[in-house]
């Protein structure tokens, strides 16, 4: 990651980042839209972008993508942009998982939406059909969730799938799944199903926390996620295992609002036991979990 400057040090220090994962989204979203929109006015400025925002330098394209393109045609905006076919343009979208739109320079949202909740059979086609059409693929996941604890502070769950290499070099796309209320019990549940999916499809899986706004920023889709080439990386140390929510009945209700009488607490339970009877909260992961969960409700119950 490129060094702080002396007066972006004296910035965060007078301000008081609220997390070293809010701060670092924030940054890099400053390379994401505000740059594609502004500073890269043509398709081919586009293009380029796109490559090297996920660790493919202009002049690795033709040896990553081929598509016979030479050295020669991406040796400026002006010689490629000829070159630049809808077939090319088509691919290239597909390898990264980005709208044909943004590329065109005609809309701002970059990422497809995609939108699980209350589907998780949905997911579970979604993340299979990774695996299936990317089996060597190195998954990762992470679940970033808000530091703040209302009903409205949304979450994501990223993925991250390796799509080739650039000498030892890892290049990835990735996936962005919104539409998560964090704290709202029916959304907490559907998240986790979610995140034991991922675990159990062999998914190396983080958590982090971010303030609520760096949070919506990302979720609007209009932040390349290449970030140079370093991917989750530069979300900074883990904070959390995503997982446990499958597993631990005191991490699935954590920042659960509990509603009125704890009936948000009691339906989080009772929807966690559903799920896993439907068999989306297995993780893969040795041990029993159910009971826990169950005696957690009984508690409840006879209070």
């Amino acid at each position: 990651m490129e060094l702080l400057t002396a007066a972006e040090t004296i910035i965060a220090v007078l301000l008081g980042f609220a997390s070293i994962a809010g701060y670092i989204i924030n940054r890099f979203r400053k390379k994401g839209p505000e740059k594609s929109l502004d500073g890269l006015s043509s398709i081919a400025s586009r293009f380029v972008y796109l490559f090297q925002t996920h660790g493919v330098h202009r002049n690795q394209i033709p040896r990553f993508f081929g598509h016979d393109l030479t050295l020669a045609d991406v040796s400026d905006d002006t010689s490629l942009l000829p070159k630049l076919t809808d077939k090319i343009l088509d691919d290239a979208c597909s390898l990264f998982a980005v709208r044909r739109e943004w590329l065109d320079g005609a809309e701002p949202e970059i990422y497809p939406s995609h939108h699980f909740y209350k589907h998780p059979e949905l997911f579970l086609e979604f993340i299979q059909g990774i695996n299936s059409t990317n089996p060597d693929a190195d998954l990762y996941g992470v679940v970033v969730a808000p530091i703040e604890k209302n009903m409205h502070a949304p979450a994501l769950l990223l993925l991250q799938e390796t799509i080739g290499y650039v000498g030892d070099k890892a290049i990835s796309r990735y996936h962005l799944c919104d539409g998560w209320s964090y704290s709202y019990w029916k959304s907490r549940a559907y998240l986790t199903a979610c995140a034991a999916m991922v675990c159990k499809h062999g998914c190396h899986i983080r958590g982090y926390h971010a303030p609520k706004r760096e949070i919506e920023q990302l979720a609007t889709g209009e932040t390349l996620m290449g970030w140079d080439g370093e991917g989750f990386s530069e979300l900074g140390h883990k904070s959390w295992y995503p997982e446990d929510m499958a597993l631990r009945p005191e991490v699935y209700l954590d920042g659960v609002d509990p509603e009125q009488n704890n009936f948000g607490i009691r339906a989080a339970l009772g929807h966690w036991l559903m799920l896993d009877m439907q068999g989306y909260m297995d993780t893969g992961l040795s041990g029993e979990h159910r009971q826990a969960f169950q005696d957690a409700l009984d508690r409840l119950s006879s209070n």
